[in-house]
């Protein structure tokens, strides 16, 4: 599935992707609350501008970016 990030900017994503952004599409959340395996999910997902990321004294705050839409199944360009 690809999620559109700006007007003329697609970032495919796995279904696994997608549903953990649905699951934590509601409010924000801390690096140190999540298991490694989704901590390294957040931040790559935060790497495509899918997540915000605020850098705290000893972890990181993660909240879904406001401004994505999800498209349907697209061609690659």
């Amino acid at each position: 599935m690809f999620i559109q990030i700006a007007p003329r900017a697609k970032v495919y994503v796995t279904d696994t992707d997608v549903e953990f952004i649905r699951a934590h599409a509601l409010e924000s959340f801390r690096s140190d609350q999540l298991s490694p395996e989704d901590a390294d999910r957040a931040k790559r997902l935060a790497d495509k501008a899918v997540f915000v990321r605020k850098k705290l004294d000893t972890h990181m705050q993660y909240a879904l970016n406001r401004k994505i839409k999800f498209v349907a199944n697209d061609r690659k360009k």
